[in-house]
């Protein structure tokens, strides 16, 4: 099956982090890209290509994650590693916990604005 001309262009850009890497990789010019870029409807899909990719890698780190923080917190426990490592570890855990459940809350939060907003 041929692929259109927008479905090169999203392919290329979902690949690349720039519409100059895009370009180079699809032979599309920067200038075309950009028009379609401006295209309400080509840059909806674009928005939904992109999220859905954003999702999907998502999962796949999030599937990881336990045994992340298992590793990190092994290192903490290693009484032979060297201390400055056990400490980035302990560090790298409080950092990411915190992060976590601030964005916990903040999911909370939206979840009963997007409710009471929905009654």
């Amino acid at each position: 099956m041929k692929k259109t001309k927008d479905e090169i262009i999203l392919s290329a850009l979902l690949a690349n982090p720039t519409v100059r890497a895009a370009s180079a990789a699809c032979g599309i010019s920067e200038t075309q890209i950009y028009v379609r870029l401006r295209n309400p409807d080509f840059k909806a899909k674009y928005d939904t290509a992109r999220r859905e990719l954003l999702e999907r890698n998502t999962a796949a780190l999030q599937s990881h994650l336990a045994e992340a923080i298992e590793v990190m917190g092994e290192i903490c426990r290693d009484t032979d590693a060297a201390p400055q490592t056990r400490l980035n570890a302990a560090d790298a855990i409080i950092r990411n916990s915190l992060k976590l459940t601030e964005q916990t809350d903040i999911l909370t939060r939206l979840g009963v604005l997007e409710k009471s907003l929905n009654e």
